[in-house]
């Protein structure tokens, strides 16, 4: 069941006071465990798995009690992190911040702070071979019905960024229809005639391409989304469980992103059997999207003002986030990383 957007406002309301009481059991964790919510099997959260592969956590003597939420449950996972059955949460970027717009708005402090990011640029707009546009502006208009993970997803909000920022238009003006599907059937649904095309990451993506089911339009690892586009994919932690575990954090993020010197080090060759082992996605299907994939786990303070800028005012915009909203306030706690 997909959890939309206004039914998890009802619940984060209704459920401020819960959070103090999560909040005392989010905490007493500091015997050495993270509890992780993460993505998965897409690899938007391969900085995790990269580092469970080599050991990282271990070697930093604590654990890590991880727990999966399959694509389209960013809204589940935030719930879990924001009653405290979780201390960070993996996984798609714009959930956090909406929830914790709610609280602003309500008078409330934001409860959720965004630690860190990833996957700058992993949004892909694939279209039915069906479809053969020679450009963007020849789908204005069109009656067409585009499938997305769920109505949070990280890659609607990029793409109606840069529809806001570079197009001076929005969903609206398009006259589409943004249909919940879950990742894994997008290129079925795609291949079937159900939607004329989606808005994913890999390995959706090279599926749908390796099964001739559509074809690779628009990718913001080309560009076509915006020039440096910002981590999509948030870290996020309850500013109770920061303010009470601090050095844990810490660790388990230096831990986290030791993976990204093992990435960045390592060949395609040497990366596809780990990637393939941990995800579950066959090697083929990795060699045609390895140049779409990028697990660095990092966020500078400019690429959390460009996420703002390019994701956050439209948000405001489009009335989705509270304009009393300050983004160094109430989203990003950037501290707790190397």
């Amino acid at each position: 069941m997909i959890t939309t957007r206004r039914q998890f406002g009802k619940s984060v309301l209704a459920g401020v006071s819960v959070f103090a009481i999560g909040g005392a059991k989010a905490r007493a964790a500091g015997g050495g465990t993270i509890r992780l919510g993460y993505l998965y099997p897409n690899l938007t959260t391969l900085a995790y798995g990269i580092a469970e592969h080599i050991g990282a956590y271990k070697d930093a003597g604590f654990k890590v009690e991880a727990q999966r939420f399959t694509s389209g449950q960013t809204v589940e996972g935030i719930q879990s992190l924001f009653r405290g059955d979780l201390d960070v949460y993996y996984g798609g970027g714009p959930e956090s911040v909406r929830l914790n717009s709610r609280l602003v708005e309500s008078g409330k402090g934001a409860a959720l702070a965004v630690i860190s990011g990833s996957n700058p640029g992993h949004t892909n707009f694939v279209l039915s071979n069906k479809l053969q546009p020679k450009s963007f502006d020849e789908l204005v208009g069109k009656s067409l019905r585009i499938g997305v993970s769920s109505p949070s997803s990280d890659h609607l909000a990029l793409f109606r960024g840069w529809l806001t920022t570079d197009k001076k238009m929005t969903t609206k003006t398009l006259g589409w229809q943004f249909l919940s599907v879950e990742g894994g059937n997008m290129p079925t649904a795609l291949l079937t005639d159900q939607i004329d095309g989606f808005l994913h990451s890999e390995p959706t993506t090279s599926l749908a391409i390796m099964n001739k089911a559509g074809h690779l339009f628009m990718s913001a690892s080309r560009g076509d989304f915006g020039a440096n586009p910002p981590p999509m994919t948030f870290m996020a932690s309850s500013r109770d469980f920061l303010s009470k575990n601090g050095d844990l954090v810490r660790s388990f993020m230096k831990a986290t992103q030791s993976a990204n010197d093992f990435y960045k080090k390592s060949s395609k060759e040497e990366m596809i059997p780990i990637i393939s082992k941990w995800s579950g996605t066959k090697p083929d299907v990795l060699d045609v999207a390895y140049t779409r994939i990028n697990p660095t786990l990092a966020m500078s303070h400019e690429q959390a003002q460009k996420w703002w800028d390019f994701v956050g005012k439209p948000m405001v915009e489009r009335g989705e986030l509270s304009s009393k909203m300050d983004p160094f306030r109430d989203i990003f706690d950037l501290e707790f990383q190397v």
